[in-house]
């Protein structure tokens, strides 16, 4: 029969289990791996990598997760519910994770909420891994040291990060980019505006932890003062308007702080002074930096002669304006739980009008660029009503334990994220921010429970420890160690994955060097690795295309299609690969085309490519007039970019041949002749100025059209197309 325990025991016994934790090399492990994420993930990208910055990004953030997790659980296992920590804030934080989870299970597209798009990889599996991180702060770090190491790990991936960005803005960075990482640095963030608010937020915190921290010695609030002018630099240099909510939020909030709990009323008014400075530096910065000119002409105000004199939103904020006018009616027709975890794409066709902006129109766009948006359509108005409850929640618990730095420097910061992130893109190296803040405002607000005068007696001691040894049997060892193994091997399993992207990117760089055996191999090895990306599917489609084994490219195109069915450049790919197909005698492909560019159109009816795929696959199985008209309403979708190009200048080369073809040259030279305004550059006018050169003879101008036809081969002399047609055009002079 075992013996009662009394009272002093079994208070000696927690005491000796809570020392037990602070000593365990798994949860020193565990705190290792929450500075490694907090250090890494901003940090590291993959150029191999055929997204250099999402994909090794998201998957070490993945694997360092599992990890996290088996940590968790191994620590669970050996000290029961004790290892567990109360805090109210606990409740929406599990709230919103419920959400989401709820929200993927009726996603519109569960792939997509599952794993998110692949350029953000911000799905349901990020979701959990963001809560985790939460979890991970309140539960594994227990020391001062331990937050000093958090903090540290944080700054030091911070510094990298200000490091590389000076490079690109020195016009030095060794790497190639599609963007001119000079103009507008995005560092290894690898997005300009997500930089910003990275930066941002991190400089609130620097400068909130120099003004309120009085343990620091003079020299560290020194440094931290510069570091905090470095990091707001930083900012800066990314000309990102949103920052600017950033830094009003954060600093409202800390000066609403200082007057609400602060015990020095020198400190309070001090606050408000400083506030008042913060502004007019910020003011002063706005004045002198390009920054200043891109958040003055946010509203630009159009010439009279243009037609629509007036005010109206510059090209970046019309198109967000645009994405959150969609997003209401996205939230309108599903309020519960959204469309699922980042699934504002599969529901973008759907919601998209005829009358778009140029960002808006014909491009996936993946984000609502604004986290109240984005929340609210991916998780619902549930899963926006806890996302707002962990700050609201947070705030209270901090008012009511009073002056606490630490905790009001994790809330400027999570004030600083919300603010900028009113009208900027989310990522999940400045997400990790927000969570991290989070866990440090739920640590530093807990009661935890203080050790009792019994560990003071070494013969109570020895008992506590009798008593925990007991419980803490080779069983619960072996549970620990079992945790820890499956989160390894999870987190191994993800290097699959990382393959396939690497598999992908060599796979387009052999098709690019004219090596399409290899491109096919490359890209069949990456659909292995990864079979659940449709964007791998079409990189072998294409490197089929390159080695003219078009069936084969079919295939592969339909599969993508049937991966990602809300993205109609899939679906797009396939009706051109069965055109061609059809081009060759098959029948049946023919039709079968004809039935996927009906598809595509139904799918996002306001696409100009949708149009334009429509418009190809009549003309090529001879419906000329339904090609017509589906040309007509591509080319009425078609936006002009900010130079006032088109993107598509092949939807003019369709709407010319078929107005050719259809013997109305007249119109097809018309046409041809509006499509220059359009298309500046010379060498991508060159197919444009054969069609009309055709079109030119078609209505017996052959001189014009020999005039064309030459203008064209002086840009490209080897063009075969031209080459013939100019031999075509002599022949019918000399007769």
């Amino acid at each position: 029969m075992t013996k009662r325990r009394t009272p002093r025991e079994r208070s000696a016994a927690m005491s000796q289990r809570s020392d037990d934790l602070l000593r365990s090399r798994l949860r020193l492990l565990g705190v290792a791996l929450v500075c490694a994420k907090l250090a890494l993930i901003p940090v590291i990208f993959d150029y191999t990598a055929d997204v250099p910055f999402t994909v090794i990004k998201a998957l070490a953030s993945h694997g360092l997760a599992y990890l996290l997790a088996g940590v968790i659980g191994g620590l669970f296992a050996q000290f029961g519910l004790s290892f567990f920590v109360r805090s109210w804030l606990h409740v929406p934080v599990a709230a919103f994770l419920v959400a989401n989870i709820a929200a993927a299970f009726f996603a519109a597209d569960s792939l997509l909420a599952l794993y998110g798009a692949h350029e953000r990889m911000l799905g349901l599996g990020t979701v959990a891994d963001d809560v985790l991180l939460y979890f991970a702060v309140v539960l594994l770090v227990r020391t001062r040291r331990e937050a000093v190491a958090v903090a540290a790990s944080v700054l030091a991936g911070s510094l990298v990060v200000l490091g590389y960005e000076a490079v690109q803005f020195a016009g030095r960075d060794p790497l190639g980019w599609a963007a001119d990482s000079a103009i507008r640095p995005f560092s290894t963030i690898g997005q300009t505006t997500s930089l910003a608010e990275y930066l941002t937020v991190l400089a609130v915190a620097g400068a909130a932890l120099a003004i309120f921290h009085g343990a620091l010695p003079g020299l560290g609030r020194v440094l931290l003062a510069l570091y905090s002018v470095l990091a707001l630099t930083g900012a800066v240099v990314t000309q990102t308007r949103s920052m600017v909510f950033g830094i009003l939020a954060g600093t409202a909030l800390l000066v609403a702080l200082t007057w609400a709990s602060h015990p020095d009323r020198r400190v309070r008014v001090g606050s408000v002074i400083g506030a008042a400075g913060a502004i007019a530096g910020l003011a002063l910065v706005l004045l002198v930096t390009p920054l200043g000119a891109r958040l003055f002409g946010t509203v630009e105000l159009s010439a009279a002669a243009e037609g629509d004199a007036g005010p109206r939103l510059e090209e970046a904020a019309d198109a967000r304006a645009a994405l959150y006018r969609i997003s209401i009616v996205m939230v309108r027709d599903r309020p519960i739980l959204g469309y699922g975890p980042d699934n504002f794409l599969a529901g973008l066709a759907k919601y998209r009008s005829d009358h778009e902006p140029y960002l808006v129109q014909d491009v996936p766009n993946s984000s609502a660029h604004s986290w109240i948006a984005q929340v609210a359509v991916t998780s619902g108005l549930l899963g926006l009503a806890a996302f707002v409850a962990i700050p609201v929640v947070g705030l209270v618990l901090t008012l009511k334990r009073g002056f606490r730095p630490e905790a009001w420097t994790a809330l400027a910061m999570v004030a600083a994220f919300l603010g900028e992130g009113l009208t900027t893109i989310n990522a999940l190296a400045t997400d990790q921010l927000f969570w991290v803040a989070a866990g440090v405002v739920a640590a530093i607000n807990l009661r935890r429970p203080v050790p009792a005068e019994a560990t003071n007696s070494r013969g109570t001691s020895r008992k506590a420890r009798q008593y925990v040894g007991s419980h803490g049997s080779a069983s619960r060892s072996a549970m620990a160690f079992l945790s820890v193994g499956l989160g390894l091997v999870l987190a191994a399993a993800t290097l699959n994955a990382l393959s396939g992207s690497h598999l992908a990117k060599a796979s387009l760089g052999a098709r690019l060097q004219g090596r399409s055996q290899q491109a096919v191999e490359l890209g069949i090895q990456a659909t292995r690795a990864d079979s659940m990306r449709a964007q791998y599917w079409e990189t072998l489609g294409l490197a089929y295309i390159s080695g003219d084994r078009i069936r084969d490219a079919a295939t592969a195109f339909e599969r993508a299609g049937k991966l990602a069915p809300y993205d109609v450049r899939y679906d797009g790919d396939l009706a051109r690969a069965l055109a061609e197909l059809a081009q060759r005698g098959d029948g049946a492909a023919a039709a079968q085309a004809r039935s996927v560019a009906e598809r595509v159109v139904r799918t996002d009816p306001n696409n100009p490519l949708a149009h334009l795929t429509r418009a190809f696959v009549m003309q090529v199985t001879g419906n000329l007039p339904e090609a017509l008209k589906s040309i007509e309403r591509a080319l009425a979708l078609d936006r002009m970019n900010g130079g006032g190009a088109t993107d598509h200048p092949e939807m003019y080369v369709t709407g010319v041949q078929v107005l050719t073809a259809l013997e109305r040259p007249q119109e097809a030279i018309a046409l041809a002749r509006a499509a220059f305004a359009r298309v500046p550059d010379p060498k991508t006018r060159v197919p444009i100025r054969i069609e009309l050169s055709r079109a030119l003879a078609a209505n017996g101008q052959l001189t014009e059209a020999l005039t064309e036809i030459e203008g064209a081969l002086a840009i490209q002399p080897s063009n075969p197309a031209a080459q013939q047609l100019r031999a075509q055009i002599l022949e019918a002079l000399a007769k």
